[in-house]
């Protein structure tokens, strides 16, 4: 097998790993949606309106686990961002030696459980904003819920 062969199933697993991780997140927020919608639906039908509130540590829990998955695709993005550069220097130079010089297949190896300081450390990224604005949005509407019920009973 050569060099170029061997990054470009790298790249193309990688590359598949990280529309996982996209899949996955996507189905996280549409849980957390789901998931806070009925826990309010049920504390406003129940007239327990504090459970509403109770909902804003369930957010807590699903961006958690978003983020999670999303320093899990950020370490997919740079290794392929590795073999994208690598790649593009095979083919400027066919003949290049140290094509594969501290390169190490797959990125496996280097995707470890987060902690938990680095996965709120993403949130510190101002491209990644959106995210939290997801989660407290959802947790405005948990806390106005709340306070709205607090009129109407």
């Amino acid at each position: 097998m050569e060099p170029i062969d061997a990054l470009k199933e790298d790249f193309a697993q990688t590359l598949e790993f990280i529309d996982k991780c996209d899949n996955h997140i996507f189905q996280i927020k549409n849980w957390a949606l789901l998931t806070s919608s009925a826990v309010v639906a049920y504390s406003m039908s129940q007239r327990q309106h504090s459970i509403a509130l109770a909902n804003i540590a369930l957010l807590v829990a699903f961006l958690y686990l978003e983020l999670i998955y999303k320093s899990f695709q950020d370490t997919a993005i740079e290794h392929n961002a590795d073999i994208s550069g690598r790649i593009d220097r095979y083919l400027a130079e066919p003949k290049e030696q140290g094509l594969l010089v501290g390169y190490s297949h797959g990125f496996g190896r280097k995707l470890k459980y987060p902690s938990v300081g680095r996965v709120f450390s993403i949130l510190g990224n101002r491209k990644r904003w959106h995210i939290l604005n997801f989660y407290l949005l959802l947790a405005t509407f948990s806390a106005a819920a709340f306070v709205v019920a607090g009129f109407v009973s």
